[in-house]
């Protein structure tokens, strides 16, 4: 038993325990994972500890931190001041030998469509008698034709460049077209009028001698075809007379508006891959081996340049400068310029790229445009057209928009039933603004045929001398693209940009945190030395 103290009392006691009392060990305090960094970076001091204890742990935290600070800076430098992100995609776009941007250039997954109109002249037997003083037209069609396009004999070089000939396949597509192909039109008649433009320098007796092998052919100002003939070839009889008797002039006696259109062109075009420099992407080089048409008297109009409209170099995408297209048909390179933004497929961001009005202009109206006027005789056409004849066989055939918009206002009043309207008429193209190739828009053009009288060929007296009759014009649109191309488009807008925003933000967060964690370890340290 205990033994008992008194308390209070001589009868009152406490027990008191045998074994001596225990001393308390003090509390240790508990620290967490937050404490503990806090406490390396400086931010926090701890009772007890020694000035040098862990100051090597220190040190190391600073400079693991310094480190950290300077990697973060430098990922915000990237990705906030420079394009290295967006050149790391665009990268996929050069045409390297058997990369997949080659292969979509070769075969592209697009797959345009060529819509035709047809000027289909009404009352041509009333104006050839006199009986009317303006011939009539109607638009007919669209007639539309599925193309598939490739690049055939593909030459990579080894110097940064690619030659290739390119082939077309036309589809039509009766669905599509408002219209058939069996549809007759009557429409100038090109050949008859080429004839007619080559005999008028000539002297009598050829001009005479043309005279009777038209009328022995029936050929005459107008003829009468249906559509498909019309665009695609048929044998002409005044084409086959002339190639019986000057066979060494003449290769063959079939004709059409788009005859060459369909199949592999005569034409071998050399373009920069973009391996050598990006800026220099599917830029032509060469056209035939030569940098340079030869059809036009000044260096920048006659040099070879511009893109086929199918990519351009990224690096132009800026809305300041302008494009450059190269139309072979038409010989020439057409300037883009920034329009607007809007959204194609389903949403896509775009820029529109527009040509201007003033593309066909009058010298008088806008200087740059002498250099395609006729050299020897110094003449120019009229507002709206552009002479073509240097490059179509010495054919007297003028390019102009549809329905001579931005036309001189007397090539509209001179034929009835043209209508020119902006909306329907123009071109432009909604270009990605990454990738820098369209993914809509529309390419139009008209070909008109000049009527260039001879003293001695009958049939034309009606006509007034120089006057242009319109013949067809085409409209080109994107048409179907699959499925593979417009996942790519969507990845490259939605995906990169989410991408590259998560990393804009990632960037500048670490860099914040970073920068402050230095900052006060800094001043914390400095401030503990003040101390001591």
């Amino acid at each position: 038993m205990p033994e008992m103290v008194a308390f209070n009392s001589p009868e009152t006691v406490i027990p008191a325990t045998s074994e001596p009392e225990r001393p308390r060990k003090p509390l240790k305090r508990r620290t967490s994972a937050l404490n503990t960094m806090f406490y390396f970076l400086g931010l926090e001091q701890r009772s007890g500890e020694g000035v040098k204890e862990n100051q090597w742990i220190r040190i190391l935290t600073f400079v693991v931190l310094f480190i950290v600070f300077v990697a973060s800076a430098i990922g915000f430098f990237i990705m906030w001041c420079t394009n290295m992100y967006n050149n790391s995609l665009l990268q996929q776009l050069i045409l390297t030998e058997n990369s997949t941007a080659s292969e979509w250039w070769a075969k592209p997954p697009v797959y345009p469509l060529l819509k035709v109109h047809v000027f289909n002249y009404t009352n041509t037997k009333e104006f050839l008698e006199g009986k009317a003083s303006k011939l009539k037209v109607e638009d007919l069609g669209p007639y539309v034709y599925k193309e598939t396009a490739e690049k055939t004999n593909v030459i990579h070089n080894g110097d940064g460049t690619i030659s290739y000939r390119e082939y077309r396949y036309i589809q039509y597509l009766p669905e599509e077209s408002k219209g058939k192909p069996f549809d007759q039109v009557v429409v100038p008649n090109v050949v008859f009028l080429t004839g007619v433009s080559k005999k008028r320098l000539e002297g009598t007796w050829n001009q005479l001698t043309f005279n009777v092998a038209a009328s022995s052919s029936g050929s005459s100002a107008f003829i009468k075809k249906p559509v498909e003939s019309l665009l695609w070839g048929y044998e002409d009889e005044l084409l086959k007379l002339a190639k019986s008797l000057i066979a060494s002039d003449i290769v063959t006696s079939s004709f059409g508006m788009l005859m060459t259109r369909n199949g592999t062109s005569a034409e071998n075009f050399t373009i920069f891959s973009g391996e050598s420099s990006l800026q220099d992407l599917a830029v032509i080089k060469h056209l035939d081996g030569k940098p340079r048409l030869d059809l036009w008297h000044t260096d920048e109009c006659d040099r070879v340049g511009g893109t086929d409209g199918s990519q351009f170099p990224p690096h132009l995408m800026d809305r300041k400068q302008p494009l450059q297209v190269f139309i072979k048909s038409l010989c020439r390179k057409f300037p883009l310029v920034y329009d607007s933004e809007v959204t194609a497929l389903d949403g896509i961001p775009a820029w529109r790229y527009k040509i201007p009005n003033n593309v066909f202009s009058h010298p008088d109206e806008h200087t740059p445009n002498h250099c395609f006027c006729h050299l020897e005789s110094g003449s120019c056409p009229p507002s709206g057209l552009f002479n073509i004849t240097g490059c179509s066989m010495g054919a007297p055939i003028f390019a102009s928009f549809p329905h001579f918009y931005t036309g001189d206002p007397k090539l509209i009043q001179s034929i009835e039933g043209v209508e020119p309207v902006q909306e329907k008429h123009e071109t432009y193209a909604d270009i990605h603004p990454r990738l820098a190739f369209p993914i809509d828009g529309a390419s139009r053009f008209q070909i008109n045929i000049q009527v260039q009288k001879a003293p001695m060929i009958t049939g034309i007296e009606k006509f007034e001398e120089g006057q242009y009759l319109p013949v067809i014009w085409l409209e080109v649109v994107p048409g179907v693209i699959s499925d593979e191309l417009r996942a790519m488009i969507y990845h490259s807008t939605y995906s990169a940009n989410a991408i590259q925003m998560s990393l804009r933000v990632g960037t500048l967060a670490f860099f914040v945190l970073s920068l402050v964690l230095l900052i006060a370890k800094c001043y914390c340290g400095a401030r503990s030395s003040g101390k001591k």
